[in-house]
């Protein structure tokens, strides 16, 4: 019975934090060392077969020296996410919106990879991701 009680509790308490993520908000997420000021806004929310929630986002106040042509970014216009992910990620919701910065070169590229089947979403926390895009192989776009 402890247990049966348990999970429906984790059940109810998952649910209320999927529930909680809408288009428009931003939020505070654990950020990676010196970019504390660094914000994710959610673009849009979508459910695929394969892939669960995927909730895309905008990451703000960042500070990575491209790879390819050595720049320094400060942000990144798309990023999908499954939304469990992102539910470990964020801390504290800043405000929300009822418009969301352009977003459709990043999720075009993204969806058309996607359906292609080349594509997924990532299933780590936002620090994480972006530690590991600065190890990845980057090229340059055509």
């Amino acid at each position: 019975m402890r247990h049966l009680i348990s999970f429906v509790l984790f059940s109810v308490f998952s649910f209320a934090n999927a529930s909680s993520l809408e288009v428009g908000q931003v939020w505070a997420y654990k950020a990676r060392p010196g970019e504390s000021d660094s914000t994710l806004t959610v673009l849009k929310i979508e459910q695929f077969k394969d892939l669960g929630q995927v909730v895309h986002v905008r990451i703000d106040g960042i500070r990575m020296r491209n790879p390819v042509q050595g720049n320094i970014i400060t942000d990144l216009p798309h990023l999908p996410f499954r939304s469990a992910a992102i539910e470990r990620s964020v801390t504290k919701l800043i405000r929300k919106s009822s418009s969301v910065p352009n977003y459709k070169e990043g999720y075009d590229t993204w969806r058309k990879a996607y359906d292609a089947g080349h594509a997924g979403a990532f299933e780590t926390d936002v620090a994480a991701t972006l530690n590991a895009m600065l190890g990845a192989s980057w090229q340059a776009k055509d």
